[in-house]
């Protein structure tokens, strides 16, 4: 705890309160902490991949495909490695392979690592992996 006269930090997502000084003979006004802003859900990027007509959100940093069960998302491909590939969720996202027996194919270049974008083609094995984001 602070000592008497040192301000605390304000509750984490909070800003502090903030405090007019007192007017002569008055009580010093203070304004309670109100919540953060934080960027609007609109401009939030949703992303998630197609395969064989399922959809699949990438809610995390990455995602992982792969055939092994272990995998954040799993395709049944005799040519799809155990962890074949990993998408990252980063600004700009990128897909890299992660040592795979087959390699990937994104929108027809043979690569170990690029950047996607809307509607990006990720083959590996035999299955094609569509790369879809959108605001909101």
């Amino acid at each position: 705890w602070p000592t008497p006269g040192t301000p605390r930090a304000p509750p984490a997502g909070r800003r502090p309160a903030t405090c007019r000084p007192p007017a002569t003979g008055s009580r010093r006004r203070c304004s309670p902490a109100s919540p953060r802003r934080t960027a609007s859900p609109a401009g939030r990027v949703r992303r998630w991949v197609e395969i064989n007509g399922t959809r699949h959100q990438i809610a995390r940093s990455s995602l992982v495909i792969g055939r092994s069960t272990e995998a954040d998302v799993r395709v049944d491909d005799p040519g799809v490695s155990r962890r074949h590939c990993e998408i990252q969720a980063v600004e700009p996202p990128v897909v890299r392979d992660l040592g795979s027996t087959n390699g990937i194919v994104v929108d027809g270049q043979h690569t170990k690592r690029a950047t996607l974008r809307d509607g990006s083609r990720i083959v590996v094995g035999s299955t094609t992996i569509i790369y879809r984001q959108a605001e909101g």
